[in-house]
């Protein structure tokens, strides 16, 4: 015997009425199977037959908790799909035509700046979130950072003022071993 497909939730389904036009508990786990696959109510109550208003109303009855929460699930299932199609968008960017008298004679790449700003806000906290924008934090707060080690060489700090007094030393008087040219031969 072939087994069904496991849901990616399982729920109870919400008890309801037996009508042939209304929501049986087959039409419900279709729903909630076609939701976490396309991550649209719509298209998830098309597929059943249903009406949004009627998800809407089946969500709401005292028994439908159950079901929110499957729906609730389904809809984190589909974004993953999501966050990798927007995670693509911000490495890829957009084809966008370029044309010229009616005709496309060409594309160029749009990259959205916001949505990768957006990416790694939420992706990377620790470096880009809110906490970050407190700089400068204590350097306890950095991963790996150990006090009991020597902190590492910092350019910027140890040769500060270092191109300061090499631009403004005294010129030296030639040597007399060199051989300067003094224009008169």
């Amino acid at each position: 015997m072939a087994s069904s497909p496991k849901l990616p939730v399982q729920f109870r389904p919400v008890p309801v009425r037996p009508r042939q036009d209304g929501w049986t508990a087959e039409r419900q786990i279709a729903f909630v199977e076609k939701l976490a696959d396309c991550g649209s109510i719509s298209a998830a109550c098309k597929h059943v037959g249903m009406s949004r208003e009627s998800v809407r109303k089946l969500r709401r009855r005292p028994g439908g908790r159950a079901f929110r929460d499957a729906c609730d699930a389904a809809l984190d299932c589909s974004y993953a799909d999501l966050e990798e199609t927007a995670l693509e968008r911000a490495r890829r960017g957009v084809g966008r035509p370029v044309f010229y008298k009616g005709e496309q004679v060409g594309e160029w790449r749009h990259y959205d700046e916001r949505l990768t700003m957006f990416l790694l806000r939420f992706r990377r906290r620790h470096r880009f979130g809110p906490e970050a924008d407190g700089l400068p934090r204590p350097l306890v707060y950095i991963p790996g950072y150990n006090p009991e080690e020597q902190d590492p060489f910092d350019p910027e700090d140890q040769l500060a003022g270092g191109l300061d007094a090499i631009e403004f030393a005294p010129e030296l008087p030639p040597d007399e071993d060199e051989d300067v040219p003094d224009g008169s031969e």
